[in-house]
Formats: C-alpha cells, structure tokens, sequence
C-alpha cells in the first residue's frame, strides 16, 4: 500500500495526557462503517474503569493518528453480537495538533488493537 501520510512529525506526549489509541486500519481503509467517528468508538475489549479516564481517544491507521476524540461518556455496548465490550460517545477534535503525526514508536505492532499511553 502507497504510504497516504505526510509527515507531520513524531508524536510525543509532553503534556501528560492519558489516551487509549484504537487501531482502526481494517474498518478505516475498508470503509466498514460510515464514518471514522463510528469506526473508533464502538465495540472494544477493555477496562471500562480505565477507559473513562481517558483525556483523549486517538483513531491510529497504519502508525499514524487518523482522529483525535474527547470523550463524554463510556458505556457497555447493548449489541447482543458484542456482549460486554465498550463503547464512548465523544466529540472529535478536528483540528487538533496530533492529527497526521507518526504514532508507531508508542504503539508498534501489536495484536491488541487497545493501546494506552501514560494510563
């Protein structure tokens, strides 16, 4: 696959934010829901207790943010398909300093597609 990003620089959390990162790349590039906001904030495998403290949710495709999220509300998904997993409602911060920056020295490759940073 062609490389998309430009390069917006590393990211790095000097602010001390906590932030769960979702790699969102097969139902991103897929397009297997309706929007990036749908694709990140639905159906996954966590502690609940842990996510809702999370200052920021960081959609991450290919090692790089694809969206940046605050969330409001964290809540056990009522889909009897995703029986106790979570999902938050949000806003997304469209024009965040994090959008497009390289994110693939924090979460690597990894087989769970949850990464928490400084949580």
């Amino acid at each position: 696959m062609e490389n998309v990003f430009r390069d917006y620089g590393r990211f790095e959390n000097d602010s001390n934010n906590r932030i769960i990162c979702f790699n969102v790349t097969r139902t991103y590039f897929y397009i297997e829901r309706p929007s990036l906001y749908e694709c990140v904030r639905k159906y996954w495998r966590l502690n609940g207790e842990r996510a809702k403290k999370a200052e920021y949710v960081f959609a991450i495709s290919s090692g790089y943010i694809v969206g940046v999220f605050k969330p409001t509300h964290w809540f056990l998904t009522d889909s009897n398909e995703y029986v106790g997993r979570w999902e938050f409602e949000g806003v997304e911060i469209s024009d965040s300093p994090y959008l497009h920056m390289d994110i693939s020295h924090l979460v690597g490759k990894r087989q769970n597609p949850v990464s928490y940073i400084n949580m």
